[in-house]
């Protein structure tokens, strides 16, 4: 499977280098950004393309 952005997900090409690379390494991606940059909707949209489910929850700097 190769990830190349969706319909509702344009992603650059260094994106969807970092994407497929987490996938064939099936290793984790760390995504961080601003609030309201994609970040979640790429979560979303990487999973749909892969038919499997997301995962959540919410970390803050204090989270242990």
């Amino acid at each position: 499977m190769k990830f190349e952005g969706t319909e509702r997900y344009v992603a650059t090409e260094d994106l969807q280098m970092a994407v497929n690379a987490a996938i064939t390494l099936q290793r984790p991606l760390l995504i961080k950004g601003e609030p309201g940059t994609g970040k979640t909707m790429l979560a979303e949209e990487v999973a749909a393309a892969l038919g499997k489910p997301i995962l959540s929850w919410h970390i803050k700097s204090t989270t242990k």
